[in-house]
């Protein structure tokens, strides 16, 4: 009896350790755990996404028949470039310290992390220099470049080589950044030899063009300094779907309690940052997460804008005017063919803010539904979506065309024609323009809108 006893209990051991093994070896091995093995991993950041997620590479020559090109406006955000000095300084010297924790759940066998994202993960070291606050890295100026190169190749006659003062027009705001990126646009554009000689304005104090609601005292006090401008932002994070992404990236990596919020958005700043300063390479904090604790953190970041810079609050469009009344004046005098003679191209380089608060004053990215804290997987298709609107690198280009008949507006975002309200087609008569925005280009007075 005493030796079937034991021979029972021996049996149970067995299987046990048997079983215990195989699940190791299974948690170790399968491929589909590992974000290591993933071909196309998820790269939508939100305003953090690369700008490789975006452009268009056809750069062949714009040709539109009984049509001549006469003058082209662009605006582009700067391209990708370091995070803040503050939020650097956390990066190198916290998330070390928090792989260390995971490294030992592994050790213990918690967690879900494959043994390549561990090792990735050690592997991992933080590359940027802290003091560059903010700075254009080297895909910053490549993307900007590259951006400059592909608009030269479409318009090769209007934007026309040697390079002449007197024909373009280049503005950007007091920053690093922007500045960097400009001068990166016109090497593409004209070649390193011609780019020397561009001259260069930077904005002056008010930006009224490039910067204008950071003299918006109406913007300021009813968005920026307004909290219920991130209520949405704020009740999302309370709702089941967010507490369960937290839960979701506590329990791969094998915490027994719930991470901060601050520690989650330490892990996604810097897998974001990682995969668009080198687009081309796994970025290793990326594995913490799943696509679908993705998505979510990315619609966070949509409610912010869309309430900060969109459609959240008229005076975030309102004040954008400036910029659109400056294309119709200036479309105006070349169509009204007076002698005095006008730049061929305008060149802009801002920011998000800016970016996305001209998007809304055209009308463009405007869903039928407002975003809300919990209607994110009914509006999973939405046209808000920071990530392909606003990334690094995006542009906005208004091209002016002498046509037989008339002459004509198309639009260009991310380096593709769009439809603009209140024309017929991408190829919009320069009346239909004028018609749908000439009255909001009149009426432009950003400090009376900005009047509390």
């Amino acid at each position: 009896m005493q030796t079937t006893y034991f021979l029972c209990i021996t049996l149970i051991v067995c299987c046990i350790t048997f079983v215990l093994s195989d699940v190791n070896s299974i948690r170790n091995a399968e491929p589909s755990l590992c974000y290591d093995n993933v071909d196309s991993p998820y790269i939508l950041f939100s305003t953090k996404t690369g700008y490789r997620v975006n452009q268009n590479k056809d750069d062949e020559e714009v040709k539109v028949k009984g049509c001549v090109a006469k003058q082209l406006w662009l605006m582009s955000r700067h391209g990708t470039r370091n995070t803040g000095t503050k939020d650097m300084i956390k990066m190198k010297e916290k998330l070390p310290l928090i792989f260390k924790d995971i490294k030992l759940n592994h050790k213990e066998g918690r967690g879900s992390l494959c043994e390549d994202d561990i090792n990735n993960l050690e592997d991992w070291e933080f590359i940027a220099n802290v003091t560059e606050d903010k700075f254009l890295v080297r895909e910053g100026f490549l993307e900007l470049k590259g951006l400059g190169r592909r608009f030269q190749k479409r318009f090769p006659t209007l934007l026309s080589k040697p390079y002449v003062n007197e024909s373009y027009e280049f503005q950007f705001t007091d920053s690093e950044r922007t500045d960097v990126s400009a001068q990166a646009f016109a090497k593409g554009m004209f070649g390193k030899k011609d780019s020397s000689n561009v001259y260069m304005k930077k904005s002056p104090k008010p930006d009224n063009l490039l910067r204008f609601y950071r003299t918006c005292d109406k913007w300021l006090k009813e968005v920026d300094e307004n909290p219920d401008a991130t209520i949405e932002k704020k009740l999302f994070e309370k709702t089941p779907e967010f507490l369960s992404m937290i839960k979701s990236v506590s329990d791969r990596l094998g915490f027994t309690s719930l991470r901060t919020l601050g520690d989650i958005d330490l892990m996604y700043s810097m897998c974001s940052f990682d995969k668009a300063w080198r687009p081309k390479d796994l970025s290793a904090w990326c594995a913490v997460f799943n696509e679908n604790d993705l998505q979510i953190l990315e619609y966070r970041e949509d409610l912010e804008y869309f309430y900060e810079d969109g459609y959240g609050y008229s005076i975030n469009y309102e004040q954008a005017c400036t910029p659109l009344k400056h294309i119709i004046e200036n479309f105006g005098q070349t169509v009204q063919e007076s002698e005095v003679s006008r730049p061929k191209g305008f060149f802009y380089f801002t920011h998000s803010g800016t970016i996305l608060k001209v998007l809304a004053r055209m009308g463009l990215f405007e869903d039928a539904v407002r975003p809300t804290h919990l209607n994110r997987l009914d509006i999973h298709k939405r046209a808000w979506r920071t990530s392909l609107i606003d990334s690094f690198a995006s542009n906005i280009a208004f091209a002016l065309f002498k046509c037989a008949d008339d002459y004509r507006v198309t639009a260009y975002f991310q380096e593709r024609p769009v439809r603009l309200p209140g024309c017929s087609h991408e190829l919009c008569h320069f009346r239909e323009f004028v018609n749908q925005y000439g009255s909001l280009a009149e009426k432009c007075n950003v400090e009376d809108i900005c009047r509390i």
